[in-house]
């Protein structure tokens, strides 16, 4: 968190003076900086890639349940749990598309004088 912080500012201010204020070592940023993405990123990263295929798939009709409903067949992602998915598609600005019926709200069919213009 503290490494991300000042990933996002070494445009306003010095990584040293940074880190000073952070009581954390230049050393530790650097190697943060260098660090391979851990496994569970790397697995997010494809859950986020397949959750986006599926919304694509339904073209936009789908949420969280369905999504998730059609991960359960996926053996790697079988486990995942609807608010997980709920809250990488937020992350995503996923969200499905909702069309409202058309109800006929006239009724023309009736027998009672029409009220004049």
């Amino acid at each position: 968190m503290k490494y991300q912080f000042i990933e996002n500012h070494r445009s306003e201010f010095t990584v040293k003076k940074m880190c000073q204020m952070l009581n954390i070592s230049e050393s530790g940023y650097q190697h943060w900086k260098k660090r391979d993405p851990s496994d569970q990123q790397l697995r997010r990263e494809r859950l986020k890639q397949r959750i986006f295929e599926l919304y694509v798939e339904h073209n936009g009709m789908a949420g969280s349940p369905m999504i998730t409903a059609d991960l359960k067949d996926d053996p790697e992602f079988s486990g995942t749990s609807k608010n997980t998915v709920a809250r990488l598609m937020q992350e995503m600005n996923l969200k499905c598309k909702i069309v409202k019926k058309f109800v006929v709200t006239t009724d023309s069919k009736h027998n009672e004088p029409v009220a004049p213009n």
